[in-house]
């Protein structure tokens, strides 16, 4: 097995370990830090300007993670599942949008897998990262993440790390759909999950990092209980696959995957390869009522969620007044305002059990 860390292009070093190979970068300032996590399983002696050539028959993985998330002491764990079989490199971020410009210099690099050791969002930032050379690559996910609701869906739980690892170089991948999201001055990106607007996009806003790394998936109920006191509504013009509506809401979600913020079901029996937008348009009612709705959601009881409408379709266009915040894969956005399309099975995904 060869196991690479780098830093940056420039700076690369590589350790022999037999049976397996390390790498450390000695000349960055914020790698030791790194490297303490990394403690234990290995002699760091750095070697320089020098990389064996890799079989044809050993994947090419590399693996994404942010060292200031809480994820480092994590990694050690996933080194325990490396094998003589995979070439792993290890490429930390050092920044916000890192994770996506890294995964487009893994693809020109020629990686059979990216694995993402992260949330939604992260996973969101590395597919628009690789967009739209969606077959150069594998994808891959460590539940390191807050919700980890497309983990979930994949079969990739956070409480079975040594589960996640394995699926993580498995060789069965399945293909997923993605949502591609256009609009007037807006750049294409791509949804994985879910886009979720109005009160489940102000959720995404005011959620506190701070929040999340102490209280976990419950940080984001607790947001969704303070968001209940500042209401808003929105008329919302949809236009589904030609077929005009116009309605008032407090919010609504276009889902490829089925659950946000931890587990919330937003869409109940979305797939993630049938080939559908679900869309879930959240009702003008109180508080207490809205409460209500959301329990009957969770279980399972969508006759009786007080006029939540349901709609399914391949092409969505949202226009409305005032301007709705929203998020996509849970990542704060722009307005929700834009056009949203299916694209069926174009991102092949490391999975254990689809659900």
């Amino acid at each position: 097995m060869i196991l690479v860390i780098r830093d940056a292009p420039a700076r690369i070093r590589l350790v022999f370990y037999i049976p397996v190979a390390y790498a450390y970068d000695s000349a960055a300032s914020r790698m030791p830090r790194q490297g303490d996590a990394l403690a234990g399983y290995a002699w760091l002696v750095p070697i320089s300007k020098w990389l064996p050539q890799t079989p044809d028959s050993i994947m090419r993985v590399c693996l994404i993670f942010n060292p200031g998330a809480g994820t480092a002491e994590r990694i050690k764990d996933f080194l325990l599942h490396l094998t003589g079989e995979h070439r792993c490199e290890l490429r930390p971020t050092a920044a916000g949008g890192d994770a996506g410009k890294i995964a487009g210099e893994a693809v020109g690099d020629g990686f059979d897998r990216i694995i993402v050791a992260g949330g939604d969002g992260t996973v969101g930032e590395v597919v628009n990262g690789i967009a739209p050379d969606f077959d150069a690559v594998q994808l891959a996910i460590l539940p390191f993440g807050t919700g980890n609701d497309l983990a979930r869906l994949l079969g990739v739980y956070a409480n079975d790390m040594e589960a996640a690892c394995d699926v993580a170089f498995r060789t069965r991948c399945e293909a997923i759909d993605l949502i591609k999201i256009t609009g007037t001055g807006r750049d294409t990106a791509y949804c994985v999950n879910v886009a979720n607007g109005g009160l489940g996009g102000c959720v995404a806003v005011d959620v506190k990092a701070e929040d999340k790394r102490r209280w976990g998936p419950l940080a984001y109920w607790m947001t969704s209980v303070s968001a209940l006191v500042k209401l808003q509504e929105f008329q919302v013009q949809l236009v589904l696959d030609g077929e005009k509506s116009s309605f008032m809401t407090r919010g609504i979600a276009v889902a490829n995957g089925r659950y946000v913020g931890g587990g919330f079901p937003i869409a109940p029996h979305a797939i993630l390869n049938d080939g559908l937008l679900d869309i879930t348009v959240v009702p003008v009612l109180s508080s207490l009522e809205l409460m209500a709705a959301g329990s009957n959601f969770i279980l399972g009881h969508e006759d009786r969620a007080d006029h939540v409408k349901t709609f399914v379709g391949t092409c969505a266009s949202i226009r409305s007044s005032p301007a709705m915040p929203f998020s996509i894969d849970g990542e704060a956005s722009k307005s929700l305002d834009a056009t949203f399309e299916i694209v069926p099975r174009v991102l092949h995904v490391a999975t254990g059990e689809l659900s």
